[in-house]
């Protein structure tokens, strides 16, 4: 047995064990970003509503993408034996998935007009303009995404886009999905850091100036979140739109191609469009856990008040219980004497 043809199986492996744990994973930590954020104190901070509408973009497509997946390897394919199923799947993805990229953008802008200096430029980091610019995203991509409803289409069997609209396609996910938001969160990254430089300038900590400690920290932690979001995305989505082209220009090549090498590319595309997309949906929750000790710290408080709560219901179930029993014994008692 060739190493090319271990793969399908190992595929089958990640279908099945791998993918179903990143549902479960993504599903709690998408919950719990929403849970730290829809905190009365937050509800008027517009990063932390670029974060919820992320998040239920994230929760809508982990589940989506993934339990057809593996629904499919018990005979439950509907993604590749019902068209409707599989344009829907495929608009309902595709919309979320440029929703989460350029929510991030949002994000990076929120950051970077937040750190200015300028109170008409931080004047844009409100929660009316993050609402707006939320509505405004999910309009457009919800337009520009309904072409899958008409183009997408069953080929041998395989769900996809195929023929000139593919190759067309591949380029819009070139440029929209990849190299557009990349240069808009390099370039805001890039600004930002250049605001934080020129406030610590303003700003020094000394001994003495407890406020600029505090300052530094919170420059340092949103240098952090940054430089790790955007890194994590990067990561996790360049080889998608790669992968896309190969496979579109290649399409016309496939006869000539040989057993083994369809096996690898058919990896290669379920590691780049499958398995990196996934956990890119699964992952901002417990980014922000490891680089941000003031969410680990939101978090605590949470879950410290939720079983404070729970111990407080169970011990008035337990007082209410009690008596009740104690009255039904000596009816009981009396009643037989």
């Amino acid at each position: 047995m060739s190493a090319a043809s271990v793969l399908p199986l190992i595929q089958t492996a990640i279908t099945r064990y791998v993918l179903p744990i990143i549902v479960v994973f993504g599903n709690v930590g998408n919950l719990c970003m929403i849970a730290v954020y829809m905190q009365k104190k937050f509800r008027t901070n517009s990063f932390a509503i670029y974060l919820i509408a992320s998040s239920f973009c994230c929760l809508l497509s982990v589940n989506w993408s993934i339990i057809p997946l593996v629904a499919a390897l018990s005979d439950y394919d509907l993604v590749n034996k019902s068209l409707a199923f599989c344009r829907i799947r495929g608009y309902l993805l595709q919309v979320s998935a440029q929703c989460i990229r350029y929510f991030l953008v949002l994000r990076c802008v929120d950051r970077y007009v937040l750190s200015s200096a300028h109170v008409s430029i931080r004047a844009f980091s409100r929660p009316r303009i993050a609402y707006l610019a939320i509505a405004i995203t999910a309009i457009i991509w919800g337009v520009l995404s309904a072409q899958l409803l008409i183009w997408e289409s069953i080929e041998a069997g395989r769900c996809g886009i195929y023929g000139l609209f593919g190759q067309v396609f591949a380029i819009y996910v070139i440029v929209f999905a990849a190299v557009t938001p990349l240069c808009f969160m390099i370039i805001l990254g890039i600004l930002l850091m250049k605001n934080l430089r020129q406030s610590r300038t303003q700003v020094q900590p000394t001994p003495n100036n407890a406020n600029g400690y505090r300052l530094n920290n919170r420059d340092a932690s949103l240098r952090r979140l940054v430089l790790t979001e955007v890194l994590v995305h990067i990561i996790c989505t360049f080889m998608s739109p790669i992968m896309q082209i190969y496979s579109q220009t290649t399409a016309s090549m496939t006869s000539s191609k040989s057993t083994q090498q369809k096996q690898v590319e058919a990896f290669l595309n379920f590691l780049a469009q499958s398995l990196l997309l996934y956990l890119n949906y699964s992952t901002t929750f417990y980014v922000y856990a490891a680089t941000s000790k003031s969410f680990r710290n939101e978090v605590k408080k949470i879950v410290l008040i939720n079983v404070q709560k729970l111990k407080v219901n169970t011990r008035n179930q337990t007082r209410k219980l009690i008596p009740g029993s104690r009255l039904t014994g000596h009816v009981q008692k009396t009643t037989i004497v």
